[in-house]
């Protein structure tokens, strides 16, 4: 069970990291499936945080997410906001405190809570269990911009990214359809488009915006009408921080997640070290090293 939170907090440290977003969207294709081996742009132990680090510009902030569903009968669904603490100091340190809020009913103060401390100066990764007092230690590796992912021996991936074992090509393997199989029918894509929202001030911050707007066709989805889902987000120009974001799904509802109370002092050093009574579970050697 331990195991499988950290590998699903490990992922949402990825996501945390990120910096921008994009869609890909499949195609499908009658006839023998091709599968890749290497997937270019994954490291083999540690999570792999999207984009290069940020630094000489530290910031602390508080991240709230709210999410609210509509019923077809007029019902409103509010859910508990995750409080998140968002920290970043000038050497492109970072450390993220989630209390996770407490299911209905349970009787306590507040949830548990998770903190995430990732370190590219040292070059680990760390999670931490303050109800514990235990630290897990991974490596901690940067994903370099798409183009220097791209398969190209010799290309320079990049001035700041902590790199890996250059990735050949992939490698494929191909899958033969089954005998008398039928080919599949074509399936209609989402059709995805998107426009500049120009620039407005949040949080006493300049931010440029985005919308993407994601239309699923009829039949995409198993859907009878089209379905049309809406994402907006807003990016700092100064933090290179995203500080607002909006989506709108009428299979979900609708979820806004902000940050606020966001300060651009230098964060206290304590907060991106392993306290001294914390016990470190290094991945790398399964064993204690502290």
């Amino acid at each position: 069970m331990r195991c499988l939170m950290l590998l699903s907090l490990a992922t949402a440290a990825v996501a945390q990291t990120t910096t921008s977003s994009s869609s890909v969207t499949g195609s499908f294709i009658s006839g023998p499936m091709v599968l890749p081996v290497n997937t270019v742009g994954f490291a083999s132990a540690g999570p792999v945080m999207a984009g290069g680090v940020v630094s000489g510009v530290p910031y602390s902030a508080e991240q709230v997410t709210e999410h609210v569903q509509t019923l077809a009968d007029g019902t409103h669904i509010t859910q508990s906001s995750q409080k998140t603490m968002l920290y970043r100091d000038s050497q492109g340190r970072t450390r993220t405190e989630r209390t996770f809020p407490l299911p209905p009913g349970a009787v306590g103060a507040s949830g548990p809570n998770i903190i995430e401390i990732n370190d590219p100066v040292s070059g680990a990764h760390y999670i931490l269990h303050p109800q514990n007092h235990t630290a897990h230690k991974m490596a901690y590796h940067t994903m370099p911009p798409l183009a220097a992912r791209l398969p190209n021996p010799g290309a320079n991936p990049g001035a700041g990214a902590v790199w890996f074992n250059a990735v050949p090509a992939p490698a494929t393997i191909a899958i033969a359809p089954l005998p008398n199989s039928a080919p599949e029918s074509p399936r209609q894509e989402p059709q995805v488009s998107g426009e500049s929202l120009g620039t407005q001030t949040i949080e006493g911050l300049l931010a440029e915006g985005k919308r993407t707007t994601t239309v699923f066709p009829a039949g995409s989805v198993g859907n009878d009408r089209p379905i049309t889902a809406i994402s907006e987000t807003w990016m700092s120009t100064e933090l290179k921080t995203q500080v607002l974001s909006k989506n709108s799904d009428p299979r979900s509802g609708e979820s806004t997640t902000r940050l606020i109370n966001i300060s651009l002092t230098e964060p206290d050093a304590a907060l991106f070290q392993i306290p001294a009574e914390y016990e470190i579970e290094d991945a790398q050697t399964t064993g204690t090293s502290r």
